[in-house]
Parts: C-alpha cells; structure tokens; sequence
C-alpha cells in the first residue's frame, strides 16, 4: 500500500499558528507556526513515514467562485499580521526539505486536492490522507481516502464521516449548501440549521430533489402527511415559505460548496512528492533550525553539546564583601531587567535558609552574592538593604520559579528587618 499526504497549505498553516500560543526568537520574530510546522515534519512525519507528500495551495487573487458570488469568503477575516511574518519562512523551511508546493491559478486548493484524491483512490494500493479542517472536504473519504485531523490524531473514513455530519459523506455537499458556511459565507437556507438540513437529507436525498419536493408541496401536489414526521414541520408555515423563496440561494450555495473536478493535472507526476524523511536533516535545514532557535527539533549529533558551564565561556563574578555589593546594586540601577536566582538550604521556602544570591545582567556581568558558604561574605544589613532597594525599583526581574524566589527574599529581609515585614510589593507575591 501507498501512503499518500495531500494537505491542504492554508487550512494547514492556519491550524499550526492557532495550535500554539504565540512566542519569538531572541531576536522578536514571532515563530510559534513555523516551530509547529517544523516539529510537525521532523516528529509526526517522521515517525508516520508517508510514501509521498504533495503540498497544495490556493491560487492567488480570486478563483471562478468570485465569479459566481462576489461575497464568496467576504467574511473572512484578514489574515492575523504574525501569521503573515512566518509564511515566508515557512516556504523557505519547505523548499529547503526539497518539497514542491502545487498551486494552481483559478482554483482553490480545496479544488486540486479533489481532482488528485479522485483520481489516486481509482487504483486501491493507495491510500489518501487528507490533511485539512475545510468541511467539504469530507465528502471525499471513502475505504481508501481519509481527512486525517493532525491535531487531534483522529481519522475519518466515510463511516467516521457519517458519525461525524449524521449524512453520508457523498452528501456533506448538500448539508454545507443548506446550512450557512460562516467559514467561506456560502449563503445556505435562511432558517435552516444542521438539524433541519440532516432530516431533510436523510429523507428526501440532494438540495435538487428537496427542490422538486418543494414545488410538488406548493403546487399541491403532495400532502404533509405525504412525508416522514421528522420532515413535516420543514414543509409548514413560515418554514415553508423560506425554503421555497431560498431555490436560487440553495442552488448557487450548492455550486459554491461543490469542488472542481475539472483542474488540468495532466503534468502532474506524483513521483516527484516521493518523501524521504532521512533527507529532512540536510545541512540548509540544520543551519535553519540553529539561526531560528529550534535546538529541541535537532537530533543529537546536530547539536554542539557543552559539557559544564566552563564550556560558556562566561565569567562569574563573586561578591563576598559589603563594598562590592554596594558597586553591584549601583551597577544594576542602569539597566532595565535583570535575572535572578536564588541559592537555598531546601526546596521548602519555609524551612529554607538563603545561601546566596545570583543576579545576571548581561553576559559580561553575571554575579555571586555570598552569604553562607565557607568562605567570605556579605553582611545581613548591606544584603538586607541591597534586595530592598532592588525590589523597590522598577528594574524587571526574570527568574524561573520565581515565586519561590521571591517567598524565600522576603522570609529573609522579615527575619533580618522586623520594620520589612508588610513591603508594598507583598501583594505581587500573594498573586
């Protein structure tokens, strides 16, 4: 069997940059989509080991559905601006890994990826996945064509699909013509939400033959009782009457849901989308991850490993005396943020005792505060009014787990100053 990705660009990326929240790099640049696309090739891709992957986008600009409404996806929002900021990247990410993206001018990629999935499920040694969240798209799945939700590890086949719409998957086009599409504002059938469109589906079968049975019931043709109960409330009274003015609404909603299967792929070669997922770690894509800060992405020997501190090249600087301390807390007032750490006799702040203090300003002013190690150290009274002027200041303070951090200081500056015991910033530390 072959195992054969189609996945769907902008429905993809979409999911990827919402799937995280958003984060940078050192250097501000917002990356929380293309880490997750990344992780998603070398983790996901790399242990499900497809046989071929194809890439499809939407074609710039408008396609033929513009055509036939001029509000087709009027109600989408803008593409969100941190999101737009990665999609180079990411193209550059995946023309880096050798893969190809098809684009295709006038169509939707909605549109190839139907045209390749119907023409791929004829031979029965492939299988199909489908990797997108588009509705219409499930209308495809069949024994060997699949929507596979990445995000949620779940596969759909025509009877997951059923499960899923409560209609066959053949007929997911009619329910999203009669049910309003908020995602690509296809018009549907005023009134008419997933309950009324899943009975009259199930009963009468396609939008054109619940046309017809439309017209038969306002020409007096046929009765209510001439119909299931579950559908007899859809052909009275107000009901009624929007289903039988919304006719040119239903008919061209169904022609904006339906997907091309006319797209011209005669050049398509699906042996040029073999994956190779031993090739994924080239020397482009190594030096990518690295300038972008993906070290957990990187296997092993791809990583220039340290083997202690040392290793950093960085200099600590250990104050022991009340004098340098009072250098450092000067020094500090120049910048804006600093880290800090603290050196403890237990990981219970109550029972703890500070050893020592550890602040880091830069790379090239990393400190030691010494209180209680063997060797010279710091007076309580100059370390007392040192903390407290720096946590009076309005200098940021990063730290990991700094909520400890913080019990511990003020434990010590209460023990060392009964006069410290209520500091204005006791609230921050309750929060």
């Amino acid at each position: 069997m072959k195992k054969i990705y189609l996945i769907d660009w902008n429905s993809f990326i979409y999911r990827m940059f919402f799937a995280l929240p958003e984060f940078s790099t050192s250097d501000w640049k917002i990356v929380n989509a293309l880490f997750w696309m990344a992780k998603f090739f070398v983790s996901t891709l790399v242990k499900e080991n497809p046989d071929y992957i194809v890439f499809v986008k939407d074609a710039k600009w408008e396609n033929f559905r513009h055509k036939l409404y001029g509000d087709y996806k009027a109600t989408r929002d803008r593409m969100p601006d941190n999101l737009r900021s990665q999609i180079s990247y990411i193209e550059e990410m995946i023309t880096k890994m050798n893969i190809d993206i098809i684009e295709i001018p006038w169509y939707e990629a909605d549109d190839v990826i139907w045209t390749l999935a119907t023409d791929l499920w004829k031979d029965k040694n492939n299988q199909v996945y489908i990797l997108s969240g588009d509705k219409d798209l499930y209308s495809l799945t069949t024994d060997n064509v699949f929507i596979y939700d990445t995000m949620k590890k779940k596969t759909y086949n025509s009877e997951k699909t059923k499960e899923k719409f409560w209609v066959e998957s053949k007929l997911i086009i009619d329910y999203l013509a009669i049910v309003w599409d908020k995602a690509d504002n296809i018009p549907g059938i005023d009134w008419f939400w997933p309950k009324k469109a899943i009975d009259l589906i199930n009963n009468i079968w396609t939008v054109e033959n619940i046309l017809e049975e439309v017209e038969f019931v306002n020409s007096w043709s046929k009765d209510f009782s001439d119909y299931d109960k579950s559908i007899q409330s859809c052909f009275k009274w107000k009901t009624f009457e929007k289903l039988l003015n919304s006719r040119d609404d239903a008919i061209l909603s169904k022609k904006l849901a339906t997907i091309e299967l006319w797209v011209d792929l005669e050049k398509f070669d699906l042996e040029k989308f073999i994956f190779h997922w031993n090739n994924l770690f080239n020397d482009d894509i190594i030096k990518f991850f690295k300038d972008f800060e993906f070290n957990s992405l990187l296997w092993d020997d791809h990583i220039e490993k340290l083997s202690n501190f040392d290793d950093l090249g960085l200099k600590v600087n250990i104050i022991d005396n009340d004098d340098e301390l009072n250098k450092l807390s000067s020094l500090i007032q120049k910048y804006n943020s600093i880290t800090l750490d603290t050196e403890t006799t237990s990981l219970n702040y109550i029972e703890a005792e500070l050893v020592g203090v550890s602040v880091y300003l830069d790379d090239n002013n990393i400190y030691y505060i010494n209180r209680l190690h063997d060797w010279k150290a710091v007076s309580d009274n100059s370390l007392s009014d040192f903390l407290n002027k720096l946590l009076e200041s309005d200098i940021l303070i990063v730290g990991h787990n700094l909520k400890y951090d913080l019990q511990i200081l003020k434990l010590y500056l209460d023990w060392n100053y009964k006069k410290y015991s209520d500091f204005s910033w006791q609230t921050s530390l309750d929060l």
